[in-house]
């Protein structure tokens, strides 16, 4: 009798106690649970460069030699200079300025007391940018660094599918502007 109170306190004993404490206190059981694996919450590893995705993503970056072949799936219609405007205003404007002439609120070139702190903001509205081809900006916005501008910051993960050849139209339509063209 007394075995079997032994055994009935034993069992609640148990029962009340962490598993989670318990558990992991034999040798390879704690093993397992500090494997080398992504945590939850953790930022999982990037692909490695060139991957194509098998889920239909987009890449997140280009060679240039690629992205000069790009053709812009998206007519320069109203719709998509309205939403290429508003994405530009978004991510764009703060270095490229409004009419994008590199001279944006964070830029050292933008005639302001004191200027800000980024030198070298290029002009996406000038004689060089123009000869770019549409594959070419859509190549910097995904990842800029990857197409030699060191300090553009990438966009592949914030600017993504259509949106992204909207912003080539809205630059294209700011470029025509520059020159003296209407939308």
């Amino acid at each position: 009798m007394a075995e079997r109170r032994w055994l009935a306190a034993g069992l609640v004993l148990l029962a009340a106690c962490n598993p989670d404490t318990v558990v992991h206190k034999v040798g390879w059981f704690a093993t397992m649970r500090h494997q080398r694996n992504i945590k939850p919450y953790a930022m999982p590893l990037n692909p490695v460069p060139g991957t194509v995705p098998v889920t239909g993503a987009e890449p997140d970056s280009l060679p240039l030699a690629l992205a000069d072949k790009l053709v812009n799936s998206r007519t320069r219609t109203a719709e998509s200079l309205n939403r290429g405007q508003w994405v530009y205003q978004t991510y764009c404007e703060v270095c490229h300025g409004a009419g994008g002439k590199g001279d944006g609120p964070i830029s050292a070139t933008n005639g302001q007391t004191p200027p800000g702190p980024f030198v070298g903001v290029r002009s996406l509205v000038d004689s060089v940018a123009r000869r770019r081809s549409d594959g070419y900006i859509y190549g910097m916005v995904i990842n800029g660094a990857a197409l030699g501008r060191g300090l553009m910051p990438r966009y592949w993960d914030r600017v993504r599918g259509t949106d992204r050849w909207d912003v080539v139209n809205y630059v294209r339509n700011l470029q025509q502007q520059a020159q003296g063209g209407g939308r």
